[in-house]
């Protein structure tokens, strides 16, 4: 898809990353008959390392563009980023990684007993999944089958023409129910051959090669995709809901949520936090008038009924809940934040008349996760398959029990992630509440926005609500059930521009039009242009 130099650029840049994790990575170029887990662990290892997302990614895309779409949060102003670069950032780095991950697909067809390849087999088919689901569901169509294979040398790779993603999502699924059946949980599994399983061992950074929490990473994925496609095909999709709910694998559970947790990886400082809400702190970024009515019934303090508030934002520059209404509010055009960072910019906060997203869940680069499937998640993608009877009988009292578990599996969720983080110049697990009480999430579960009555179309609304607010830190999912549903919360006394509106997909980036122009502009000519306001397969 790429021009050979383009594709050179991005395998070095790879394995400049992977030679970081052994001083043997030389030999990842010979061909191996049985290639050992010393061998393939560093390139898994890099794949792992490219979960993290790029500041640049935070600060345009999320910020400038699927916080104001969802109204999950408001910007006063674009930010310093331009959105291209964004895209670039997105792109490239998934068609560098993807170049990782069939170099290690070589590697375990290389192996002459592949039983033995099975759990790395899955954890590669889990990591690529993960991966390409998130760039389709950001850009559509795109490159795929025959992309990420440049280093082989054959020049018919280096361009290669855009694939449709609902055979995307066809391949993706199959793989993860391969990976949920093939995983063998066993402490020391060998193959029918006697042959002993291969172990990436303490070069899988991501879960701690733990198998088990894998099969239920692969079968949560699953939930998750076959509810993202349901709309369009659901004689595809209830099947694969109803076999992850019920298969034995299991999925995550609270306590069980994926995430990329620094303080777990040698301290890993993730530099790129800043900019989580905007360049440098929460920059232009304002707490939205949408969240905050899903939050409290008025200005005060003591209206606040949902006990994340105090932990998702905090007040203005004069003490104040100061909500921003998209498209209606005075500008603000003032970086809260500074990057000089400390308390002292916490406290002064340059000014700001509305309120902002919380200083320590930004500004933390050591305990605060980076996140990617949480038991909330989980939690409300099963409340919704029972209030629906998406795969499942149709239940609203199981909806129910999943849809309480959830906005409890949420809250306990950032209280721990409050009480956990405690770095000296960022000290959250001090200035964060106690915990909720139990009379304070009765409070919650009460409050009308929040009670789980009236019709099923009632209820629906409200698993959609809370699911949507639990995404405050992952503002693609949020994106995602709005393009999905378009029954997110909305402030009516909004107006947001259609900048925000039809903002339905990523442009492809700048360098497909150069260097693969002609696959480029067949995928373009399919979709009268490429524009934002083109609607992914799976919309509806």
């Amino acid at each position: 898809m790429h021009p050979s130099k383009n594709i050179f650029i991005y395998v070095l840049s790879g394995m400049f990353v992977l030679a970081s994790c052994t001083k043997n990575f030389q030999e990842l170029n010979a061909t191996h008959n049985e290639p050992s887990s010393t061998t393939i662990g560093p390139v898994i290892n890099g794949i792992d390392q490219s979960l993290f997302m790029g500041g640049t990614e935070q600060g345009c895309v999320h910020n400038d563009y699927y916080f104001p779409a969802t109204q999950l949060a408001a910007t006063t102003a674009f930010s310093a980023f331009v959105l291209s670069n964004g895209v670039n950032e997105i792109w490239n780095g998934y068609y560098g990684t993807l170049q990782n991950i069939n170099l290690a697909q070589d590697m375990i067809n290389a192996v002459s007993d592949k039983e033995s390849m099975n759990n790395i087999q899955a954890v590669l088919y889990i990591l690529r999944a993960y991966k390409t689901f998130r760039v389709t569901d950001q850009f559509g169509d795109i490159p795929y089958f025959n992309a990420g294979k440049a280093y082989t040398g054959n020049s018919t790779n280096f361009r290669v023409s855009y694939d449709s993603q609902q055979l995307i999502y066809d391949s993706l699924l199959n793989d993860l129910d391969w990976a949920v059946k093939n995983i063998n949980t066993s402490a020391s599994p060998v193959t029918a051959s006697g042959t002993p399983y291969q172990s990436l061992g303490s070069y899988e950074t991501v879960l701690g090669n733990k198998m088990v929490t894998w099969q239920k990473f692969a079968n949560s994925l699953r939930l998750r995709y076959a509810m993202q496609m349901v709309e369009k095909d659901p004689a595809t999709a209830a099947p694969i809901i109803l076999d992850a709910i019920n298969n034995s694998a299991g999925l995550i559970s609270d306590g069980g949520d994926i995430a990329m947790w620094p303080a777990s990886l040698a301290s890993y400082d993730l530099s790129s936090r800043w900019f989580a809400y905007s360049t440098g702190g929460t920059g232009l970024s304002r707490m939205s008038s949408t969240m905050w009515n899903m939050v409290s019934d008025d200005t005060t303090t003591a209206a606040i009924f949902d006990p994340r508030a105090a932990l998702f934002v905090e007040t203005n520059a004069a003490g104040s809940w100061a909500p921003y209404t998209i498209g209606v509010s005075q500008g603000d055009n003032v970086n809260a934040f500074t990057n000089a960072g400390g308390l002292n910019g916490q406290t002064v906060k340059n000014g700001v008349l509305y309120s902002l997203p919380n200083w320590y869940i930004i500004r933390d680069e050591w305990y605060v996760p980076e996140l990617i499937m949480t038991a909330a998640e989980v939690h409300f993608l099963k409340a919704e398959a029972y209030a629906r009877g998406l795969g499942v009988g149709a239940d609203l009292t199981m909806a129910q029990t999943e849809y309480t578990a959830g906005i409890t599996s949420s809250v306990n969720f950032w209280y721990n992630v409050a009480a956990a983080t405690n770095d000296a110049t960022e000290d959250w697990a001090a200035a964060a509440p106690p915990p909720p009480t139990p009379a304070q999430m009765q409070t919650l579960f009460l409050n009308p926005k929040v009670a789980f009555t009236g019709t099923t179309a009632d209820a629906v609304t409200k698993i959609y609500a809370q699911e949507w607010l639990s995404y405050f830190r992952q503002p693609w999912l949020a994106y995602n059930l709005w393009r999905r549903t378009f029954n997110t919360p909305v402030d009516p006394n909004s107006n947001p521009s259609s900048t925000y509106t039809t903002f339905y997909r990523l442009p492809y980036a700048q360098d497909e039009a150069v260097n693969n122009t002609d696959n480029y502009n067949t995928q373009i000519g399919k979709m009268g242009g490429n524009n934002s306001s083109y609607k992914v397969w799976w919309m509806k």
